[in-house]
């Protein structure tokens, strides 16, 4: 990661980029945009030089000037879910590109998007250029999120973040979806998948799934009505950012 200073005058604010290269495709990131920080994901098809940018939000020009620079051009927004903080630059970035919308069908009736919104739905697959992404609906944080499985990483959104998940109090979230959601990332995504979150919130900018097998506390529970317990009751006042690595049995401890 390379880190740089976003030059607005305060010394503890840092945008840190990452290249990630895969065969057919790169992802470029930008970390800690806007006044929630999110983690802003470019997705370059390397054989037709065309680019999707994942939840755009905040700041387009500097998202439609990083693209232009590098020789791509944009041809489709994928949105993982409704929140302002993923989406406040959607419409912009539409009217200034006519790239195509993406989105999953549950969270249509929370986007708040004037643009017309192409639906894709669990088990779908969806092409940027000779890149296959297949589509992973993964209702909890919000209604009808989705998250994007490429052939070496998972764009999780505010699913699953390093060592943590989403929250699970705003319109549409339900945490034992959530749960449930998380099970199935669990089974259906390799081990060797590298994960690419909405936030960098954890004392890692990423690992693979198998790693937050190991050590994510939500991923640990394996009952329901606990993991409803500790994502509603006890995890907001027993962890700290950035988050780290637990143990079952530490999980247990706080239970």
């Amino acid at each position: 990661a390379v880190e740089r200073s976003r030059g607005l005058g305060d010394v503890y604010k840092r945008e840190m980029e990452s290249i990630y290269n895969s065969k057919l495709y790169s992802i470029e990131v930008l970390y800690h945009i806007g006044a929630y920080e999110n983690s802003i994901h470019f997705i370059f098809d390397k054989a037709t030089k065309q680019c999707a940018i994942v939840d755009p939000a905040w700041e387009p020009d500097l998202f439609l000037k990083k693209i232009q620079d590098k020789g791509y051009t944009l041809t489709d927004i994928w949105i993982t879910h409704w929140h302002g903080d993923h989406t406040n630059a959607v419409d912009e970035v539409a009217n200034k590109t006519g790239a195509k919308i993406t989105a999953g069908v549950n969270e249509i009736p929370y986007l708040n998007i004037e643009n017309t919104v192409h639906t894709v739905s669990d088990g779908d697959t969806i092409k940027l250029g000779e890149v296959e992404i297949q589509i992973i609906e993964t209702p909890g944080h919000t209604a009808g999120g989705i998250c994007y499985l490429l052939d070496e990483h998972l764009i999780a959104g505010d699913t699953l973040f390093v060592y943590g998940v989403g929250i699970c109090s705003l319109a549409g979230s339900n945490p034992v979806k959530l749960f449930h959601s998380l099970n199935k990332l669990k089974t259906q995504v390799p081990d060797d998948i590298h994960l690419l979150c909405g936030h960098n919130y954890g004392s890692e900018i990423t690992t693979t799934l198998a790693e937050q097998k190991r050590a994510n506390p939500f991923l640990l529970i394996e009952d329901e009505e606990t993991f409803v317990r500790y994502r509603m009751h006890v995890h907001d006042s027993t962890r700290t950012y950035p988050m780290s690595p637990m143990t079952l049995e530490e999980v247990n401890a706080l239970l």
